[in-house]
Order: C-alpha cells, then sequence, then structure tokens
C-alpha cells in the first residue's frame, strides 16, 4: 500500500503548496497530505500508515510536535522543518527532545530540494516506501555517435521530451562534459557521482534514486557528473549496473541515456537498451566516421549491436523560433522533435 507523507505545520498555505508540489511531481512514491492541526493529524494518522512526517513542530508543543507520537502512530521517519531566523521554534528549545533521534532540513527552500532532501533521508535510513512499479520492463533508447561533432545529446534531450509527454521519463547523461548545468542554470547538490557511490555502497534503492532527480522543462533527470575525475575509476560495467538498478527500483515508463562517447564505455549500457539512435551529420568526413565505425561493428560480430541501430541525418543547427524561444523549444519544434515524434511513434 502507498504510504504517506504527511506535512504538520501553523502555516495552512505553505503545507498546502508543498502537498500539491509532492503530488503533482511524477516520481513521489507517496501521497502527500497537509495538517494545520496536531488533533487533525492525530485523527487521520489513527486509519492511516504514516511513512514521513514533516514538521515545524509549532503545533501543540506541550504534548506533541517533535515530542510525542499519537497513540500507537509510528511514524517511520520524522523531519523537523527548521527556521533558523525563528527564535521560537520547538527545535530551539533547551528542554526539547534530543534532535539526534529526528533529521532536520530548512523549512524555506525551494519545493523541489525539500522533496529531494526526503528521499535522501529516507535512503540513509532505510525507510522504505510504497511505490507504483511499471507493470512492464521500461523502454529503453540510448543515444550514440562515434562522431563528436554530432548533436547525439541535443537529439537525446529532445526524445526524453517528446517521450515524456506520452509516459514517465527519465534521462541520463553519461558524458564527462554534458553542459546541462549551463543549459538548465542549474547548480547541483548531487549526481550521477553520487549515484556511483551509493552504488558502489550498495544502497541506490527507489529512495535514493528519488533523492537524485531533478526537473528541467517537464524532464525528469539525473544531473551528470559534476567534475571529469568522477568517471576515472567507472567503468562500462558500472554503468550498465547502475542502468539496471534504476530500470529495477525505478518507477519509470521509458528511460533516455546519452551514452559516452567512448565507444567500450557504452558497449555494456547498449545490451540494455530497446534501440539505439545514431544521428550522423551530412558532411563527408562525419559519414565516414559513422560507415568505419558500421564496419567495426560488422567485423567485431557485433551484430546484435548493429541490429538496433537506427541511423538518420541531423545537423547540429537550430532552427529560429524567435529570439524568445528556449533552447528546448528550438529543440522541440524544429527538425529535432520532427525526428523524435517520428521514432516516439510506435511507442505507445
Amino acid at each position: 500500500m502507498e504510504k504517506i507523507m504527511a506535512v504538520l505545520t501553523g502555516e495552512r498555505i505553505y503545507g498546502e503548496r508543498l502537498c500539491a508540489y509532492a503530488n503533482h511531481r511524477r516520481n513521489m512514491p507517496f501521497t502527500a497530505v497537509s495538517f494545520d492541526s496536531g488533533a487533525a493529524y492525530r485523527n487521520f494518522a489513527s486509519k492511516h500508515k504514516i511513512g514521513v512526517l514533516l514538521t515545524d513542530g509549532h503545533l501543540e508543543k506541550g504534548c506533541f510536535g517533535v515530542r510525542d507520537s499519537p497513540p500507537g502512530q509510528q511514524e517511520e521517519l520524522i523531519i523537523g522543518l527548521f527556521d533558523e531566523t525563528d527564535d521560537d521554534s520547538v527545535f530551539n528549545y533547551s528542554e526539547g527532545p534530543g534532535l539526534e533521534t529526528y533529521t532536520l532540513i530548512p523549512k524555506y527552500q525551494s519545493a523541489e530540494k525539500i522533496m529531494r532532501s526526503v528521499m535522501s533521508c529516507c535512503s540513509a535510513m532505510g525507510v522504505e516506501l510504497g511505490r507504483e512499479l511499471p507493470k512492464e520492463k521500461p523502454y529503453v533508447a540510448g543515444v550514440y555517435s562515434p562522431d563528436p561533432g554530432a548533436p547525439k545529446s541535443a537529439y537525446a534531450l529532445t526524445l526524453s521530451k517528446v517521450l515524456s509527454l506520452k509516459k514517465k521519463t527519465l534521462f541520463i547523461s553519461f558524458e564527462e562534459f554534458s553542459g546541462f548545468s549551463q543549459v538548465t542554470g542549474d547548480s547541483y547538490g548531487v549526481s550521477l557521482s553520487d549515484g556511483f557511490l551509493s552504488l558502489k555502497q550498495g544502497r541506490l534503492d527507489a529512495e535514493r534514486i528519488c533523492s537524485l532527480v531533478h526537473i528541467y522543462s517537464g524532464i525528469e533527470y539525473i544531473p551528470p557528473v559534476q567534475f571529469a575525475d568522477d568517471m576515472k575509476d567507472v567503468s562500462g560495467g558500472d554503468c550498465a549496473a547502475l542502468m539496471a538498478e534504476i530500470i529495477k527500483n525505478g518507477s519509470y515508463g521509458a528511460i533516455v541515456i546519452d551514452l559516452p562517447k567512448i565507444f567500450h564505455m557504452a558497449e555494456e549500457m547498449m545490451d540494455i537498451c530497446d534501440e539505439i539512435f545514431l544521428p550522423e551529420r551530412s558532411d563527408a568526413l562525419g559519414k565516414a566516421k559513422v560507415e568505419e565505425f558500421m564496419d567495426y561493428l560488422e567485423f567485431s560480430k557485433k551484430l546484435r549491436l548493429k541490429n538496433r541501430l537506427t541511423r538518420f541525418e541531423l545537423e547540429a543547427s537550430l532552427s529560429s523560433n524567435g529570439a524568445a524561444a528556449s533552447y528546448l523549444d528550438r529543440l522541440l519544434y524544429g527538425e529535432f522533435g520532427d525526428r523524435a515524434r517520428a521514432h516516439a511513434e510506435h511507442i505507445r
């Protein structure tokens, strides 16, 4: 059964907006419910399983908040919404409970950051939340090119957006220098580097995966590695193992992988792809590189990969849809988007 994340706060609008965001974000493995009184929460908790309680601790400080749980109620995780500027916060009380038994996160930050913190806390403390698993294995698309000048990353991003309109989709880039933070304008506290670390520690569970996911223009993605050195000791097998855990523990209907340029790194991930898209430039040198790659697959008897390849011409230049159009809009409503929609036509 899906579990509940309860938000107990004296700021009713704050609680309602946070819950609305959590319930709208499709990768959250719980239902969020807001309460502005301890009595209402106790009544609800006596009838429903509470996986996570977020509270600012202001309500009924003498008998509730972070001090006591309702009779018979055992929250799996209590997270304090901590306001450093509030001298009246229960979390500042010297007579309050030992804070080592609770997790604190800043109250006033973006809802997306709060949700990532919640999922990270759940993973770190071994709290498993009910989640809706896909009924079948997700469709996995890889995008690769042996030609560094081919617009493979831009096409992978476009394909992710097109697929996200059909089903819940995750985008992951394994490029050392993805440029993605420059495109999104976001800075990342967590990234694919943390995913590899969690994989080695054996704790890349559903909650940890959710804690890594960001959203850009409706696209759910795990930020690429922040530093190229983070890929120094990562093998193709490690990348494939990470993808296997995401496929198993995630709740996605489709996954798009921007494969690394180095073929021996990309090859093991290609084996888990249902299709591999190979955009190529129309110039002679670009085509020659692709033909050399195809000859290599034939010579080395890697026909299992060759048979999954879909080759198509795609130039790196973007059509102009006005100065105000975003980068993703220009991709989506130009040749990139037309190609992606045609390729996604058979995917239901």
